[in-house]
């Protein structure tokens, strides 16, 4: 059994330093190219077996492999780069589907993860570089949240943010903790705040989460964005839904994208809400179910209600038109006008406890076109590295 004092020396003895300073190790890069194992964006302009730049792939730790040498590890500034690169040049590249490059960056940065673990960086060292991680998989949370499951998995994209996010928590608290290293900058500030939003987005409505809000230092709670998420926390804990669809929208970009993973099962409770509001049947106007819904379209609203049973009227809103005064030549005639026919908005949602069916599977998440335009506005590899937060 050893003393607290021999274990810190073993542990000492068993950290090893990184020395390398590229992407990836020469040995990795002449095995690889040897057996052509290049990914198609280490591939030089495309071309096959040509090889280009190469970053170190993720290899999973067994009993019979030996530790790894400095040379085979990373320094710090290397792996930032490593990490600037994937964010900004592959993330980017659009000659092939997202998904393909979402699965190079995805393997690359697990590599950059089990490299902070091997080499035992600081709290500030991690926190630095699981940032931009947490950010990347939010990011793809919603940018894949449509395709198959054979294509992206999201529970697994689910599992590994909300790994990344507790060890940047707990590199957070060691800093909170640590009086030598109290001093932030205001870009340490934001990152941290921003962050923090993610997590209780993520985790809307945990206990967990929002106990954890109740107990951060001021700066953070302070914050405006971070404000809006503990809200819609509270309020998705508390069952109003309103609020917290309300509050959506206002949500900058990435965090309005994490947001509208959890739409679909927000909707979903919104309608069984109605269902079970009267003892009888009632109308609900369409106009309002899509407003508070979030949804874009009375097509999509349809779609919604007939999967989950309910009816739909056949009659439309009659949709109110300003007439201006080159149409009516006296001002005091022009007025708003109803006229017939005019858009096709259902008139009414018939909600009756019986006619909801509870064993229908929650509609799959999809793309939104409020958080699409919030995206489209964004260059996204400043917000993927923390460099722009609204």
């Amino acid at each position: 059994m050893r003393s607290p004092l021999e274990k810190c020396d073993f542990l000492q003895m068993a950290k090893i330093q990184g020395t390398c300073n590229e992407f990836c190790p020469n040995a990795e890069i002449k095995m690889r190219v040897r057996e052509r194992m290049l990914h198609f964006f280490e591939l030089k302009n495309g071309q096959k077996n040509v090889p280009g730049i190469l970053v170190k792939e993720f290899t999973r730790s067994a009993a019979d492999v030996k530790m790894p040498k400095g040379e085979d590890m990373r320094t710090m500034e290397c792996l930032t780069r490593t990490v600037e690169y994937l964010l900004k040049e592959i993330v980017m590249d659009n000659r092939m589907p997202y998904r393909m490059a979402y699965d190079f960056i995805f393997d690359r940065l697990r590599a950059v993860r089990r490299e902070i673990v091997i080499q035992m960086f600081d709290a500030q060292q991690t926190a630095k570089l699981l940032e931009p991680i947490v950010m990347f998989l939010a990011y793809s949370r919603y940018r894949l949240c449509d395709e198959p499951i054979e294509l992206f998995d999201a529970k697994i994209c689910d599992q590994h943010l909300q790994d990344c996010l507790t060890g940047v928590l707990r590199c957070y608290k060691t800093l909170d903790e640590d009086e030598s290293k109290s001093r932030h900058t205001i870009r340490d500030i934001q990152r941290r705040c921003f962050i923090e939003s993610v997590y209780q987005v993520f985790n809307l409505g945990c206990p967990e989460s929002m106990e954890r809000a109740l107990t951060l230092p001021d700066h953070v709670r302070q914050d405006p964005t971070f404000k809006i998420c503990f809200q819609m926390s509270l309020f998705y804990h508390q069952g109003n839904l309103y609020r917290v669809l309300m509050g959506l929208p206002k949500l900058p970009h990435i965090l309005c994208a994490l947001a509208a993973t959890k739409l679909q099962t927000m909707r979903r409770r919104v309608l069984q809400m109605f269902t079970h509001a009267y003892n009888k049947q009632f109308d609900v106007p369409g106009s309002y179910l899509l407003r508070v819904m979030l949804i874009d379209s009375p097509t999509h609203l349809k779609q919604q209600c007939g999967h989950y049973g309910l009816e739909v009227s056949k009659e439309f809103e009659r949709v109110p038109v300003l007439c201006s005064r080159s149409i009516v030549q006296t001002p005091s005639q022009t007025k708003v006008l109803h006229i017939p026919g005019a858009g096709s908005v259902p008139k009414a949602v018939r909600f009756n406890k019986s006619d909801f069916i509870n064993s229908a599977e929650t509609i799959k998440e999809q793309h939104e076109p409020f958080v699409d335009s919030k995206l489209k506005l964004v260059y996204l590899p400043e917000v993927l590295l923390l460099k722009k937060f609204v």
